[in-house]
């Protein structure tokens, strides 16, 4: 290994020693209430060295959903792939993601978080956000199972994609933030949160089905 390559090595490792640190302290106290300089202190660096690896608190925050969100990925692909249709898979995506809320809550937490905030708020470059959305996040490979479904015909062609995948996506965050945050209401009717889910599924599955 070059004296380059090994440098490269080295600064990534302690990009992701510092994500580490900043995991601990915000899932601990919350992101809202945790400062640069706590974690500095849980990654036992300066704050100065800190700053030469994430230029904010928003930053770090954003590189972690990143982090999340590729997990959510892999099980995504993991979980499909001896699928075949469109539908299928998406259907496949729908239980993966529940799984994820529930094995990785303080991820999908922090998930929710950046979804439903205003843009502004979140001060990540807009060209940056947007490229990361339509390319690499787990929205982008629902789009691709959608697609998929109306090439094969698992999936109506009325509807246009771009707006199928956006319902389908949002339908889905929706379900699990109130699943997540008020599932003691449910008990009192006794209905258990999987019903909800699978229910949920079952719509959204002969909504997007061909007529």
């Amino acid at each position: 290994m070059g004296i380059t390559e090994r440098k490269e090595r080295e600064k990534e490792n302690r990009r992701n020693e510092i994500l580490d640190a900043a995991e601990k302290v915000f899932f601990k106290k919350g992101i809202d209430f945790s400062t640069m300089d706590e974690v500095a202190e849980q990654a036992e660096l300066s704050k100065g060295t800190l700053y030469l690896y994430f230029k904010s608190k928003e930053d770090i925050r954003f590189a972690i959903f990143q982090r999340g969100a590729a997990i959510l990925n892999s099980l995504m692909q993991k979980n499909m792939r001896t699928l075949q249709t469109g539908k299928e898979r998406l259907i496949s995506l729908g239980e993966t993601f529940i799984m994820f809320s529930r094995n990785f809550s303080d991820y999908f937490r922090l998930f929710i978080e950046i979804q439903t905030s205003n843009m502004e708020n979140l001060n990540i470059g807009k060209e940056a956000f947007e490229d990361y959305v339509r390319h690499q996040s787990p929205i982008s490979i629902v789009q691709r199972c959608v697609m998929q479904g109306i090439q094969d015909g698992s999936i109506r062609r009325d509807i246009p994609e771009s707006h199928l995948t956006s319902t389908l996506w949002s339908q889905m965050l929706g379900i699990l933030m109130v699943i997540n945050n008020h599932e003691h209401l449910f008990r009192i009717f006794e209905i258990e949160a999987a019903d909800i889910l699978r229910t949920h599924l079952e719509i959204a599955q002969h909504g997007s089905i061909p007529r």
